[in-house]
């Protein structure tokens, strides 16, 4: 620890993502946050918010890049980034022939979901709340808990229904053949990330190292937000 108060970029930073953010962005800030900070590599866990708020707090995570809604005791936030969602679906699947869509339609689809305890699942059954009683009823939505993203894209692939995906996501499939993707019309369902930390935390230069790393990202997808503030 001695070294980190000469220095707070040098020693490891413990990081946690959440399932749907960490595929999509650590490629991008891994090695520009080498190049930051040479000193300081990253130790990587993915998990659901709760998971990650718990282990945070017990002093075994220093930061996580989470979505909001969140709020924890004693602990800092600061938002990085807003995200605009799409929808997924096969090319010959009939919304494919609209350019834009209405989030209350994908109540009229087979949407396929993440499983309890992903908050980027209650983020789509926010916007369409007529899909909450779709979920419930599927049989299909049993044998997706726990799934990731990236199952669900080959499921939709195979003609299984269709999906919500962050935008962030799209760039990386490898399945453009096989998928078509949809923006929602205006006002366009939207997620903010954030980065969490305890107040404690004593190499704040750490975070912001992190932070500017994740502001300097050129992505089409992400709507940065340089000026936001520190809360608690």
């Amino acid at each position: 620890a001695a070294q980190h108060c000469n220095n707070p970029l040098q020693g490891t930073l413990r990081v946690g993502l959440i399932y749907t953010i960490g595929p999509y962005l650590l490629p991008y800030i891994i090695p520009a946050l080498h190049q930051r900070a040479p000193l300081m590599p990253l130790l990587i866990e993915e998990g659901l918010t709760a998971e990650l708020s718990a282990r945070l707090q017990f002093g075994e995570l220093d930061v996580i890049v989470i979505s909001e809604p969140f709020a924890a005791q004693g602990v800092m936030t600061q938002a990085v980034y807003d995200e605009d969602f799409v929808v997924a679906m096969p090319p010959e699947h009939p919304w494919s022939r609209e350019k834009r869509l209405s989030p209350a339609r994908l109540a009229e689809g087979e949407l396929l979901l993440l499983g309890q305890g992903h908050c980027f699942r209650d983020q789509v059954l926010q916007m369409c709340p007529d899909c909450n009683r779709s979920a419930n009823l599927s049989g299909l939505q049993r044998t997706l808990e726990g799934g990731s993203l990236e199952t669900i894209r080959h499921m939709v692939a195979s003609g299984l229904g269709v999906t919500v995906l962050p935008c962030s996501s799209v760039e990386q499939s490898f399945d453009r053949g096989r998928l078509i993707y949809r923006h929602f019309i205006k006002p366009v369902p939207t997620r903010r990330v954030i980065l969490a930390w305890r107040k404690s935390f004593p190499r704040v230069e750490a975070i912001e190292a992190l932070r500017q790393t994740i502001l300097a990202i050129q992505h089409p997808c992400l709507q940065l937000l340089p000026h936001a503030e520190a809360h608690d």
